[in-house]
């Protein structure tokens, strides 16, 4: 599941599972305030640009003017690396997006370092957001 897969009509499969789903709507749900109240928008599979056969990665955090602040992708263990992958390519695109990737099967958060080309794990030490008050992982555990 993730950045890439075709859901387009009904039917098409495979669709993220009923827990890749849950994590998506609790972790909007926990930060829709606190973004909201600070002038920004939380959405769930949105394309990053108004072309609607963009990228639609699972949690973006947009500025008012729909600009993609920061996204999340939630995804399973063994499709961790190929959806970490498609985020770099995808963050190329957009520079100045921070970039996470949640392994929902062994809870590692991934925080892509543009300037280290590397990613960073919350095994390593708590990540944030600078759009978020918390480290990310309190608004993704339930």
């Amino acid at each position: 599941m993730g950045l890439l897969d075709n859901y387009t009509g009904i039917g098409m499969s495979p669709r993220p599972q009923f827990l890749h789903q849950d994590y998506m709507l609790h972790i909007a749900h926990t930060m829709y305030d606190e973004v909201f109240a600070n002038g920004m928008i939380v959405r769930t599979e949105s394309t990053v640009t108004d072309n609607w056969d963009d990228k639609a990665p699972d949690v973006i955090i947009y500025n008012r003017n729909n600009v993609p602040l920061m996204f999340l992708e939630i995804t399973i263990h063994r499709e961790c690396r190929k959806i970490m992958r498609k985020c770099e390519k995808l963050q190329t695109r957009f520079p100045a997006c921070e970039c996470f990737v949640f392994d929902y099967e062994t809870h590692e958060l991934f925080l892509l370092d543009v300037a280290q080309r590397c990613w960073h794990s919350n095994d390593d030490a708590e990540l944030c957001s600078a759009y978020l008050a918390q480290p990310l992982m309190r608004y993704i555990e339930f």
